[in-house]
């Protein structure tokens, strides 16, 4: 969720966090910053390649081919390093979900916030059906949907999940038709409990487990990894099947020199030294027969 944010602050998006909580204040505070590429200079480069001017052209091209390249990759950023509350501010249109409503028994958060997000995206011009000039991006953040913090039940009682299921279909419908993309968390009482965690996701595009208990760690002691991120559900816009499907669903992820990376978990083969003799297994040679026969003698088909 950091992340996410810091992307959004980087390329100057729009941000909007709905947070109840009193962590709303202590999530800018550690926003990650970014780990910036320096480019490489071509003048200097070119300076030095003034006699063969076919190839002082041609590595004008690949500097500018790699820097193009270098563009495109992915932002990383510093997890140890955090961004100042005034480079966050600065470049980015942020605004939280201050909401007034006296809670009571029966009603719950989600009829303001749906209300305050509607008229948000059309304040800054990001309806696709009411405007035609937009350049810009609103990133939403949805911290902890169905927890007690937003007065929802629905993790003591499933009878009360009705109310995060309607709020989860109009923000489907919302992004639809706005220039948004919107990321929600769920408390662990939520995503313990099997049946209210496959309805939310059946309510959402793409949903994604992290995985990083003291049970999971266990297993991964051997290995470089910190904890799983398993993807348990993949988009599907405009089709009834998923556009694209990765070689596997169980990712890792861990820390390496500073830099949050997620790749695919290659735990290393469970090999002991000991297996053969634990076995009863003798240390003679092993040999290749087309034959038969479990006698130790030679034969005919042998190679």
């Amino acid at each position: 969720m950091r992340c996410f944010i810091a992307e959004g602050v980087v390329h100057n998006h729009s941000i909007y966090v709905a947070d109840v909580g009193e962590e709303k204040e202590k999530l800018f505070q550690r926003i990650p910053s970014q780990n910036k590429i320096e480019e490489p200079d071509i003048q200097k480069s070119s300076e030095q390649l003034r006699i063969a001017w076919r190839y002082g052209q041609q590595s004008q091209l690949n500097n500018k081919t790699e820097s193009s390249a270098k563009s495109f990759q992915p932002n990383y950023f510093v997890m140890n390093k955090l961004m100042s509350s005034d480079e966050i501010f600065s470049s980015s249109n942020i605004r939280t979900f201050e909401s007034n409503q006296k809670i009571t028994n029966e009603s719950t958060l989600y009829p303001n916030l749906s209300k305050d997000l509607t008229k948000h995206i059309d304040s800054i011009n990001l309806n696709v059906n009411k405007t035609k000039e937009y350049n810009n991006l609103l990133r939403i953040v949805i911290n902890s949907a169905g927890g007690l913090i937003w007065n929802d039940l629905c993790s003591i009682n499933e009878d009360f999940s009705m109310e995060l299921c309607k709020f989860l279909i109009y923000l489907r419908q919302l992004m639809r038709h706005s220039l948004a993309v919107c990321i929600i968390t769920l408390p662990n009482e939520v995503v313990q409990n099997k049946d209210l965690l496959e309805k939310f996701s059946h309510l959402s595009d793409y949903t994604f487990l992290l995985d990083d208990s003291s049970r999971t760690t266990s297993r991964l002691t051997n290995t470089q990894y910190d904890g799983l991120f398993r993807l348990t559900k993949l988009p599907r816009l405009n089709s009834l099947s998923s556009c694209f499907t990765p070689e596997t669903l169980d990712l890792a992820f861990y820390v390496k020199k500073k830099r949050l990376i997620v790749e695919q978990m290659h735990l290393p083969p469970d090999i002991d030294e000991n297996d053969d003799s634990q076995k009863g297994r003798t240390n003679s040679s092993v040999t290749m027969s087309c034959s038969s026969s479990t006698s130790s003698g030679s034969h005919k088909l042998d190679f």
